[in-house]
């Protein structure tokens, strides 16, 4: 039986917080819709807050107020409704923690020679190799005592399992802190929760378990009830929308539990495995908002329907376990060569649409259960929210609808209150193109475009 590490929603790296604040007159009372006139095609260009457009446009997330009764210039001439509020165009992400491990590079655990090896993100090249006492407690080459599960916390440090404790590194090789674990125990996987919390699970030799470790000291919290059926566990990850999905191999089933306070877990839902080459491994959320899981082949999934999209990997990728995706999408993977990780591993690095970028194989990696990648969002980072109050006002008093046109593509639009929001982190850095329009159901349509701008101090 075979374990991986996959991540939590994928997303790992510095974490943050910032300060927005959003002014804009009252908002209007809200009625029901009203109608539009034949759509045509707008592009989402750039610009800056306040900058309008009128013309008719197909709505996206919409919302429907009333204004107050206008007086028209011209009777019987209908007037274009006018926008009255304005985003602050700027989201200042604070206090990123700053890592000594470069960005972008690849720590692979090779559990069956206690090692830590490190490769670059580009070219998958080998870098160095490091270790610690803690890896090599139990003399065998055993993958069972070797390092397992791998991810980096909020600290920017690398958090990996060994046998009977957690090792935290600062640095390449650099012992940070040692953490005792609830058992000794082979470790499948490693993750972090936005609140820093540690989860891991367990599958070799039967244990079944799904931990939880507090986020100060990783002292054991507590061991989270299973779903029925659920055992021999692998990949975890987290969806960054209060979801937590776990793979297990007994069932052939990603077990989906939905949470709000990081204690309780309810099971509310499944993704099966029915058809998939090979058990399930890894588990990493891709750049679409895609669950991609590692089971004989690395297989897409839309967690809002539960249907698997498609499958792709490599030829020679014939047990595939960890998982990790970086900033930019590209999906990285390890080969368990043999099934038994007794064999030199092959890395893979595929585009976020499944293409094969590039391959190398390690004669010095053995075994690769946990996968991290330097410099990447926290699956646990907790997002920032910021909030646009649209208001908008129609000369003739015509009932007005709001509509997301183009922007970045988890923004939410309210229909009911008409506020327009974003959940960001340190991913987001960059400036983002924002289309918004309001529509009076009588030919008249205004745009607002802005471009959102997330930096980090």
């Amino acid at each position: 039986m075979l374990g991986g590490c996959g991540d939590d929603g994928g997303r790992t790296s510095d974490s943050g917080t910032a300060t927005m604040a959003t002014t804009s007159p009252p908002g209007p009372t809200t009625t029901g819709e009203a109608s539009t006139d034949a759509p045509t095609t707008t592009e989402a260009p750039t610009g800056t807050a306040g900058e309008t457009m009128t013309g008719t446009t197909d709505p996206g997330t919409t919302g429907t107020v009333t204004t107050d009764p206008g007086t028209a210039t011209e009777p019987g001439v209908n007037q274009p409704p006018v926008w009255e509020s304005e985003p602050v165009p700027e989201i200042v992400i604070e206090e990123l923690f700053q890592s000594n491990f470069a960005p972008g590079q690849i720590f692979l655990a090779s559990s069956r020679t206690d090692e830590i090896r490190v490769y670059d993100g580009n070219s998958l090249a080998f870098i160095q190799a490091f270790t610690h006492p803690a890896f090599s407690e139990v003399d065998s080459d055993l993958y069972t005592y070797g390092p397992n599960g791998a991810s980096f916390n909020s600290r920017g440090n690398l958090v990996v399992a060994g046998y009977s404790s957690f090792v935290e590194f600062s640095d390449y090789g650099v012992e940070y802190a040692v953490y005792p674990k609830v058992a000794s125990e082979a470790t499948e996987n490693v993750i972090f929760d936005p609140r820093g919390n540690l989860y891991t699970t367990t599958a070799t030799g039967g244990t079944d378990k799904l931990n939880q470790y507090d986020a100060m000291d990783y002292a054991f919290a507590q061991q989270i009830p299973l779903p029925p059926g659920a055992g021999q566990l692998t990949g975890i990850t987290f969806d960054g929308k209060g979801r937590l999905y776990l793979a297990s191999q007994t069932d052939n089933t990603i077990h989906v539990a939905d949470f709000a306070d990081f204690d309780q877990f309810p099971w509310i839902g499944t993704l099966s495995g029915a058809g998939n080459p090979g058990n399930f491994e890894g588990l990493q959320f891709n750049a679409n908002g895609e669950l991609v899981a590692a089971a004989g082949d690395l297989v897409r999934y839309d967690v809002a329907t539960a249907e698997k999209l498609g499958t792709f990997d490599q030829p020679n990728d014939a047990f595939p376990v960890p998982l990790r995706v970086d900033n930019e999408g590209n999906i990285y993977t390890s080969d368990y060569e043999n099934g038994g990780g007794t064999l030199p591993a092959d890395i893979f690095k595929f585009a976020p649409d499944g293409q094969p970028l590039t391959s190398a194989n390690d004669p010095g990696l053995f075994g690769p259960f946990g996968l991290a990648i330097s410099g990447t969002v926290l699956a646990g980072d907790p997002p920032v929210s910021w909030f646009y109050q649209l208001v908008a006002s129609d000369p003739d008093g015509d009932p007005l609808t709001y509509a997301l046109v183009s922007g970045p593509p988890d923004m939410l639009l309210d229909p009911v209150s008409n506020v327009l929001s974003w959940s960001v982190t340190s991913e987001d850095i960059g400036e983002h193109p924002v289309v918004l329009s309001v529509d009076d159901g009588n030919g008249g349509v205004t745009e607002q475009m802005f471009l959102l701008v997330v930096v980090s101090t």
